[in-house]
Order: C-alpha cells, then sequence, then structure tokens
C-alpha cells in the first residue's frame, strides 16, 4: 500500500477529526478536555509524519 493510499484510508477511518470530534462533544459523547487531547494528539502525529518526510528526502539528496 503506498504512503497516499495508507493516509486515504486512515482519514476515512478516523471518527476524532476535527469535525468529528466536534459533533462528539455537542452530542455529549466526548468532553471538551477529551476533544481537545485528541486534538493535540493528531497535531502531533501530523508533526512526526512530516518530520519523517523530510528525513526520508534528505536521504534521497
Amino acid at each position: 500500500m503506498s504512503e497516499e493510499e495508507n493516509q486515504e484510508e486512515k482519514d476515512k477511518e478516523s471518527v476524532y477529526d476535527e469535525e468529528g470530534r466536534e459533533k462528539l462533544v455537542e452530542d455529549g459523547e466526548m468532553s471538551p478536555e477529551e476533544a481537545g487531547f485528541m486534538k493535540g494528539y493528531d497535531e502531533a502525529d501530523e508533526e512526526k509524519e512530516e518530520k519523517e518526510k523530510d528525513e526520508e528526502e534528505d536521504k534521497e539528496d
């Protein structure tokens, strides 16, 4: 599975994206604190992926 396909699959499966978190908070299924935690987790994951991508590009040069 290519990296692009993997990301698309991850995006489809994630119920904890920004919109999903907001809906869960509105419905009372998730506290605002939990939503904040998940947002931070997602941002850290994105930073990690960008760093790994940059490192791979540096290796190719």
